[in-house]
């Protein structure tokens, strides 16, 4: 750390400590019985070698005096002339051209009055019931309640002492000597910055000077910014390298960080100016004996060596960094991996990986208590994980046989999963959880039997508050009857609102993929805005709807894209519908479920083929899906196949009509060529039998079909006939 030239500034208490023996004497002088008015007039020195704020003050920053602060004496300002237990105040009447002051006012003198001590400013002393001076009220508690600001300094720690005798000749007095009024602390500059490779400012919300271990009576110096900065200045008590080590705090958005040195020296009198470079406050699992509350900005970091219970202070922000705590299922344990104690906020550290599993099985991975918030986010670039789980019946994030607060989070990566009858991110069986949020990251959670993926677990008695995603990519499945979002079996939410980012929710057995479970599981509203990216919503085996209610179950409304639309019964079902976007369309391609066109060979990762171009005019066509829907009907084809999915904009699934089977059969270049070129392209080939045309004849009745194997021809038969059906989209 490096030191410059330095000035000062006085905190009272400390000024009374440094009062002469000669000083306590007079302070325990009686009071005079009598006192005669006179004038006095003397001159005080200016506050030489920078030595002092006034509230007339400029700092340097160049040339041969930069790294010191200019300072003068002010007309009016009042000065106390402390003597023979009387307080007296004097005004600068004129500042000179050397700095010096001149100072005025009537005193009140005893006949043996000649010791004096001059306080500056007056208010800042006052005489108690003994007569002896003591720090006023307004002045005692500064040091600790500073903004960071010279102009504070200026205004409220200001504070000097100087001594002298006075020299009384008839109805005036004046000093015996000229009196210079000096400080008894230091200001020290402070820039501050992170201990990166190519280090970053660090712009601080509140900096606090510690000596030697932090409590109320170690504290030095503390500044409360009123908006983050990374240069602060503070009023600082003067120190010596024999003192104990010294400790700069800075509370910044991203965390506490930590400065020490223990070979600090501070005179009194002088102005230092310091880049120092921090370090986040770091804590290690591994080396801890008993249960542990993080403070806020601490870092955690390591693997949890004992059954320790790790909590958070309340109103707290601490950032995991590496961490395992992998709890153990026993009931004297009766604690989850992470107990917030209140409002708290999780950094998960760029790069990290972290691993919370709670202890007893009725406790979640991590548990912020009712009434409260938790907030979960990624450090800059987002790239932390968390992986949070159960020991048995508690969510992975949120309650379990225990109701929990909110939940919020911002980014990383975040996999949660819930235990028997319990959520992935909300709550418990039998308990509540309140709303729950998410606007980033990338979200995955899995529910436990019985629960909902995120939203509730299983019983009437689990309940959780809105359901709000706004941002980052979700994935959430349910487990067996719960919903992907929203209830458990047989469990209620408030609405669920999805006004961005990619969201994919898929149904346990019966449930839905967004909204409610089984049996007379209560759902609220649901609406999904046009903000989104993609919310993508599958239904579980032999569930009604992919989004709505569950099997026996209750929803509220459903609104898409600003539009009533009742329950969706499509699985899956897409919103927005991803748009068809071919380019130069040929015979034998496949299309993607993302709407383009590629060569199979082609096809990449994560794109899935969907359909089978088999006929080209221009920029339209047809392509036939890659297996068939079954045996129908003809009434039950024709709505089979409009209801078909993938659905895409700018293109329409339908039963072929007779004109376009023969277009596709000529284009394939026989009947065969065409029902055999499926599988070629990870499809399933069509059958040697009869597949329906959405063609009528004559009177409606009847209606044409391909017999493909069987003559390779065009036939007529009654609409009521079973005939295989391939759904058809037309471009």
């Amino acid at each position: 750390m490096k030191t410059f030239k330095i000035f000062s500034t006085a905190a009272l208490a400390l000024m009374m400590a440094a009062c002469s023996s000669e000083d306590a004497a007079l302070n325990n002088s009686p009071a005079q019985q009598q006192g005669r008015k006179v004038h006095f007039t003397a001159t005080i020195a200016a506050p030489g070698g920078n030595a002092g704020t006034r509230t007339e003050y400029t700092e340097v920053t160049e040339g041969d005096a930069a790294g010191t602060i200019n300072v003068a004496w002010k007309a009016k300002d009042e000065i106390a002339l402390i003597h023979n237990g009387t307080k007296d105040v004097v005004t600068v009447e004129t500042v000179n051209e050397d700095g010096s002051a001149t100072i005025t006012g009537d005193i009140t003198v005893g006949t043996n009055d000649k010791a004096v001590t001059a306080y500056y400013p007056a208010a800042a002393i006052e005489l108690n019931s003994d007569k002896k001076p003591v720090p006023a009220e307004a002045y005692s508690a500064n040091l600790l309640a500073q903004d960071g600001t010279l102009s504070y300094i200026a205004s409220n720690l200001d504070l000097r002492v100087g001594k002298s005798t006075l020299a009384v000749d008839g109805d005036k007095a004046t000093l015996s000597d000229n009196v210079s009024l000096t400080s008894n602390t230091a200001i020290w500059k402070l820039t501050l910055q992170d201990n990166a490779e190519t280090p970053a400012a660090l712009s601080a919300t509140q900096v606090s000077v510690i000596k030697d271990g932090e409590t109320p009576e170690t504290l030095a110096s503390t500044a409360t910014l009123s908006t983050a900065t990374s240069t602060v200045y503070l009023a600082m008590p003067p120190m010596s390298e024999s003192e104990a080590t010294v400790a700069i705090k800075a509370a910044t958005a991203d965390g506490t960080y930590i400065y020490e040195n223990s070979g600090l020296t501070l005179k009194a009198g002088n102005y230092y100016q310091s880049t120092v470079t921090m370090a986040p406050a770091v804590t290690y699992l591994s080396e801890l004996k008993e249960d542990y509350i993080a403070q806020d900005g601490e870092v955690l970091k390591g693997k949890l060596a004992g059954n320790y219970k790790i909590s958070i202070a309340k109103g707290a922000t601490v950032t995991l960094d590496e961490v395992t705590i992998n709890g153990e299922n026993d009931y004297e344990y009766a604690w989850a991996g992470i107990t917030c104690e209140g409002d708290a906020t999780i950094i998960l550290k760029d790069g990290s990986t972290n691993t919370v599993k709670g202890f007893d099985a009725n406790y979640p991975g991590i548990y912020v208590p009712s009434g409260n918030t938790l907030t979960i986010k990624g450090e800059t670039k987002g790239t932390g994980s968390l992986n949070a789980s159960s020991n048995g019946s508690g969510a992975g994030i949120g309650g379990g046989n225990i109701n929990c607060g909110n939940i919020e989070i911002q980014g990383g990566k975040i996999t949660a999963t819930g235990g028997s009858g319990a959520a992935g991110i909300g709550s418990g069986s039998y308990k509540s959880c309140g709303t729950i949020t998410i606007s980033g990251g990338t979200v995955t959670a899995t529910g436990g039997s019985d629960a909902a993926g995120i939203g509730t677990g299983y019983t009437e008695n689990s309940y959780c508050g809105d359901i709000t995603i706004s941002g980052g990519t979700v994935t959430a499945t349910g487990g067996e009857n719960g919903a992907g979002i929203g209830t458990g079996k047989s469990g209620s939410c408030n609405n669920i609102t999805i006004s961005g980012g990619t969201v994919s929710a898929t149904g346990g057995e019966k449930a839905a993929g967004i909204g409610s479970g089984i049996n007379w599981a209560d759902c609220g509203n649901i609406t999904i805005t046009t903000g989104v990216t993609q919310v993508t919503a599958t239904k579980g085996n032999e569930a009604p709807n992919s989004i709505g209610a569950g099997y026996k179950a209750i929803c509220g409304t459903v609104t898409i894209g600003g539009v009533e639309t009742g329950f969706i019964t499509q699985s899956p079902y897409k919103y927005p519908l991803p748009a068809l976007s071919l380019t130069n369309p040929a015979v034998g391609q496949v299309i993607g479920d993302d709407g383009k066109n590629y060569d199979y060979a082609s096809l990449p990762g994560g794109v899935t083929a969907v359909a089978k171009i088999c006929y080209v005019s221009g920029s339209n066509g047809l392509a036939l899906a890659l297996a068939d829907e079954g045996q129908m009907n003809w009434s039950t084809a024709i709505s089979t196949c409009a209801a078909h999915t993938p659905a895409f904009t700018g293109g329409t699934w339908k039963l072929a009509t007779k004109d376009e089977w023969n277009n596709m059969i000529t284009a394939a270049g026989s009947y065969t060529a065409l029902r055999d070129g499926f599988t070629s392209v990870g499809g399933t080939n069509m059958q040697s039998d009869n597949y329906w045309s959405s063609t009528e004849y004559g009177s409606g009745l009847a209606a044409y079909y391909f017999k493909f194997g069987s003559g390779d021809r065009e036939d007529v038969e009654s609409k009521d006939n079973g005939y295989y059906v391939r759904s058809a989209l037309a471009f």
